[in-house]
């Protein structure tokens, strides 16, 4: 019997997915509205901080990245993305580690979405209208499990369906989210901080200027700090990850060359202008110093701060919204991009298993499609359960706690791919010279992906320091480190112990790692 170096000489996956399904798909992935939270976060970390100005520099720092994305995609388009590239450039133990580490963040953050959706999106809109005993219910950790087993169902059945049913989902999504969107930035651009102090000091319990004069006496800067807020471009960027997703399941997008640079770059600077257009509103309607102060007393437990709930942007709207609608749609948009952004991790997921079983580092059997949908079915089983036993552990115990360092463990990822792509033209000249022109671009007589490995490997660098400072995290926690490290080590096993049984049946594993798997 003839033995296969791949699982099958064909990977069995259509090319159905259109640039701008591509695009949308790493919007949602990057979740726009987050930055409800985010901002929050971002004004406790970095007091003084330009919001708006954040979002602005982050752009062409993505784009960068974005770039060196697209033309390593370009040259290898096939699911699994990076996974691919770095176990054909340097090694593959080091492209599957990277990827089981993604694996696993990506689907402790949806995890951590479950809570967002229920106890931040839709227990804020219960409590508005009165419902405040279904909030309590809704807002539980029983109830969020419950609802998050049966949610990991619907991605199921969603993209069993196959890619395009599962893109049709994030367009309708996406309009829910934009509508959301156009209701918060419209009224918030429509009104001002006199006015919504108005209603904040007859609705809130506290009042707009004694709570800024109460920061400000306990040491919130009185103004924007430019300190503050270069600071603050490394916490922003950090929102932006996900934009170069779709190099994840390359081989089911059309014109997938061009369609990444559209895919890729488009998403950037949607994402962008969103996360522009959503700050500066908030400040224009509510007041920067105001948004500044409720961040400080409530991160500090200042007694004056009052609300039932932390100050975060959507839940704040509601003292600016003129009507309940543009309330709870603002609020709904933000519940949407939790469930959305959810959906692209367990997709993207699904990819991952195939492409390891593909190359056979995992059971062949994960690798089936079926037939009528052109749907992995066996390692969209696997991803949905183990995303079930993660909420689980997410939902009571504090073990996905650990994940804190998450993005220090993906720099590390990235940094690792940004090195294969500086020496993938020397290193495999082979598959180098038969890419399209626009990868083998030089500039003098330096490959551009090289230029743009060496760029993101600095962006790489100084994200990963700054993820795990002081300004982030507060004192660095050994035990953490050592955990988001140990994430690492669980690839290097799984992918030695492959090794040692395809040997032992006499095809060695790395065969499968000579060349590109087929499309």
């Amino acid at each position: 019997m003839e033995k296969r170096i791949f699982a099958r000489p064909a990977s069995g996956l259509i090319r159905t997915v259109s640039a701008w399904d591509a695009l949308i798909y790493n919007v949602i992935f990057m979740a726009p509205t987050a930055i409800f939270v985010y901002g929050f976060f971002a004004l406790i970390l970095f007091p003084g901080v330009d919001l708006p100005t954040t979002a602005l520099i982050s752009i062409p720092l993505a784009v960068i990245v974005g770039l060196f994305y697209a033309l390593y995609s370009a040259s290898m388009p096939r699911s699994g993305g990076d996974y691919i590239w770095v176990s054909r450039v340097l090694h593959p133990v080091l492209g599957f580690m990277n990827n089981v580490v993604l694996f696993l963040i990506l689907l402790s953050i949806a995890g951590s979405y479950m809570p967002w959706f229920t106890q931040w999106g839709i227990t804020p809109i219960l409590q508005y209208y009165g419902e405040t005993n279904t909030a309590a219910l809704v807002s539980s950790n029983e109830f969020t499990f419950a609802w998050a087993v049966i949610y990991w169902l619907i991605c199921a059945a969603i993209i069993s369906r196959g890619a395009k049913a599962a893109h049709y989902a994030f367009w309708i999504f996406f309009v829910l989210i934009v509508l959301g969107v156009g209701a918060y930035i419209g009224t918030l651009l429509t009104t001002n901080p006199t006015h919504f102090a108005a209603s904040f000091d007859a609705s809130s319990g506290m009042k707009y200027n004694e709570a800024i004069q109460k920061a400000e006496s306990a040491g919130l800067p009185s103004g924007f700090l430019t300190s503050a807020t270069l600071l603050g471009v490394a916490f922003t960027y950090l929102n932006f990850i996900g934009f170069n997703a779709s190099v994840y399941y390359a081989g089911e997008i059309k014109e997938v060359r061009r369609s990444q640079f559209v895919a890729i770059i488009g998403s950037i600077i949607v994402f962008g202008l969103i996360t522009w257009l959503l700050y500066e509103a908030t400040y224009v309607g509510m007041g920067s110093q105001f948004l500044g102060a409720m961040a400080y007393l409530a991160a500090t437990g200042d007694s004056s701060y009052t609300l039932s709930f932390p100050p975060l942007l959507h839940v704040l709207f509601q003292y600016a919204a003129g009507t309940p609608t543009a309330f709870s749609l603002a609020a709904f948009a933000f519940s949407m991009m939790a469930l959305s952004s959810s959906l692209t991790y367990i997709f993207i997921g699904v990819r991952f298993i195939f492409a390891w079983s593909f190359d056979r580092v995992v059971p062949t059997a994960l690798a089936k499609i079926d037939r009528r949908h052109n749907s992995p079915y066996m390692a969209l089983l696997a991803v949905t359960i183990v995303a079930i036993i993660l909420q689980a552990l997410w939902s009571f115990t504090p073990l996905l706690g650990y994940f804190a360092y998450a993005v220090f463990g993906y720099m590390i990822m990235q940094s690792i791919v940004a090195i294969s792509g500086i020496v993938f033209p020397w290193r495999r000249k082979d598959i180098f010279d038969i890419s399209p022109s626009v990868t083998k671009s030089k500039l003098g007589p330096v490959p551009v992906i090289s230029i743009l490995g060496v760029l993101t490997l600095l962006i790489s660098i100084w994200l990963g320091y700054a993820s795990i400072s002081p300004a982030f995290v507060g004192t660095l926690n050994p035990s953490i480190v050592a955990f988001t490290l140990g994430l690492f080590i669980i690839g290097i096993v799984i992918y030695a112990i492959s090794s040692m049984y395809h040997r032992s049946k006499g095809i060695p594993l790395e065969l499968s790692f000579k060349e590109l798997p087929p499309e």
